[in-house]
Formats: C-alpha cells, sequence, structure tokens
C-alpha cells in the first residue's frame, strides 16, 4: 500500500510541477531521494509521469493540434509550387505554427541526445539542481521585467522558432524549468504572454514523446522490470493533476504574474545548496 501511495505522490507532482514554472525534474529528483524509490526504475517511471502531462497537453490543446493536422494535410495535398512555403504561412495561422513547433523541436533534439548521459548523472547532485532553479528563478524574475511584449503568430519567425527549441533542449537539466525558461526566453523576444505560453506548451509535445520513445529503447534492452499496475497509476494521476495544472498556469498567466514562483525557485534552490554543503 506504502509502494502505491509513493506513486500516486510522484504522478501528483509530476502533474503540478510539469507545466508550472518550478522545474519537474528537479522536484521529482527530490522526491526520489526522501521517498527512497527503486532507483533502477526511476528514470523511466519519470518518462511514464512525463507521458501522462504529454496526454493532458494534447487534450488541452485538442482543437489547436486539430487544426494544424488540417492545415498540414492541406498544404501537401494541394500543393503548388508556385505558392512557397512562405506564401502559405501568411495565409494560414495553423500551418505556421505547426511549421514553427517542427523547426523548434530540432535543436531541442540535437542538444537533448547531446546532453542526455551528463544530465543523468547531474540529476542526483543537489548542488546543481538548486544552482539550476536558481537559474530558473532568474528566468523568470527577467519575464516580469520585461514590458511591452505584444508580437503575436503573424510577426513569429524562424529565428524565434530556433532560439526557443534550443531554450528547450537546455531545460533537461534538472532544476531549468522547460516551461520557465521557453516563455520568459519568448517574452524576452517580445511575444505576447498568451502565446509565448501556448508556443511553449505545444513544442512540448515532441520533446516529451521523443524523450518517451529513447528511454523506451533503453527499458527494451536493459531488460528494466516495469510494473505496469503501477506506473499506470502514476501516468493516470500525472494526467488528470497535469490537465488542471495547465489549465491554472494559463489563468494565471492571463490575469496575475509569475514572481511568486521566482521567489519559489530561488528558495528551493538555496536551500538544496546549503543542504548539499552542510547535511550530506
Amino acid at each position: 500500500m506504502f509502494e502505491i501511495i509513493k506513486y500516486i505522490l510522484l504522478g501528483i507532482l509530476q502533474g503540478i510541477t510539469e507545466f508550472l514554472p518550478v522545474s519537474s525534474s528537479a522536484h521529482l529528483t527530490m522526491l526520489h531521494k526522501f521517498l527512497n524509490v527503486n532507483m533502477e526504475n526511476d528514470l523511466f517511471f519519470d518518462i511514464v509521469l512525463h507521458l501522462g502531462t504529454l496526454v493532458a497537453v494534447l487534450f488541452f490543446y485538442r482543437k489547436e493540434i486539430y487544426n494544424m493536422i488540417i492545415s498540414l494535410f492541406k498544404f501537401f495535398k494541394t500543393y503548388d509550387k508556385n505558392i512557397s512555403v512562405k506564401e502559405n504561412m501568411y495565409k494560414d495561422k495553423y500551418f505556421k505554427l505547426a511549421l514553427f513547433i517542427i523547426i523548434a523541436s530540432i535543436p531541442t533534439a540535437i542538444i537533448g541526445l547531446t546532453l542526455k548521459d551528463n544530465v543523468e548523472k547531474l540529476s542526483k547532485n543537489m548542488l546543481i539542481v538548486g544552482g539550476f532553479l536558481i537559474i530558473t528563478s532568474i528566468l523568470l524574475v527577467l519575464y516580469e521585467l520585461k514590458k511591452n511584449s505584444t508580437r503575436d503568430i503573424e510577426s513569429l519567425n524562424i529565428i524565434d522558432a530556433i532560439i526557443i527549441g534550443i531554450t528547450q533542449g537546455f531545460a533537461v537539466f534538472p532544476g531549468i524549468s522547460r516551461s520557465g525558461s521557453t516563455i520568459s526566453i519568448a517574452k524576452l523576444l517580445g511575444i505576447n504572454k498568451e502565446l509565448a505560453a501556448n508556443f511553449s506548451f505545444l513544442i512540448s509535445i515532441p520533446a516529451i514523446l521523443g524523450a518517451f520513445v529513447l528511454h523506451l529503447k533503453d527499458v527494451i534492452k536493459y531488460n528494466i522490470h516495469i510494473d505496469l499496475v503501477v506506473f499506470f497509476i502514476g501516468f493516470l494521476t500525472s494526467f488528470i493533476v497535469g490537465y488542471f495544472s495547465l489549465r491554472f498556469l494559463i489563468w494565471i498567466i492571463k490575469k496575475a504574474n509569475l514572481k511568486f514562483f521566482a521567489i519559489y525557485c530561488f528558495t528551493v534552490g538555496i536551500i538544496l545548496i546549503i543542504y548539499n554543503q552542510f547535511i550530506i
């Protein structure tokens, strides 16, 4: 029974922290340490939790995703050599959004694959996790300081997509919030905060799916034991909690600010650094 409660707690934590700008990887690392979850399953279980929040994103943005798929299908079905991709972007905002999600995902994948082995080692070091949480807090402060971010989908360009994609790539480090860093960078580029948030969550879809497939290969290769019941409980919990957390953050971005999260990340980061230096 205690084992099931541990995995429900992990699912709740993932669902809350995946979308709120506080770094889900940092919190999962901390909870693993305190709950003493079997380290053999840690990495893959974390990916299963991310898969739960991925389904939450797919459900939340189901209309936008449907429109993007239809736009891409129409483009390739009625492809006209006399009409360039650039011209089509000006005609259909959903085609443009889909194309930029693909473009942003390329640097994310390259960086993620390059840093994969190092990240797994760093995730056990509370000093490093604390330092990265402080970096997240700084990005959130910059988000709040940036004014006059009014650019919409019409002014979004390829350079914006690449920069945001690179930012998402470095968010593989535990403590760097994926949503916090990408939303902050997007706003610093002058993109309005609602589009920044929506684009951030949409580009998380290929990133999370890619990470799941990559680590699924590891599970098969190393024959890691999988408890399907436990993993399903974690998946379902992270999906439900994640969906409502996403709705909550979108509301905060529209109505309030992210100062509380900046203070929270800074405080937890300092605590982890002190813990690593004087308690461990």
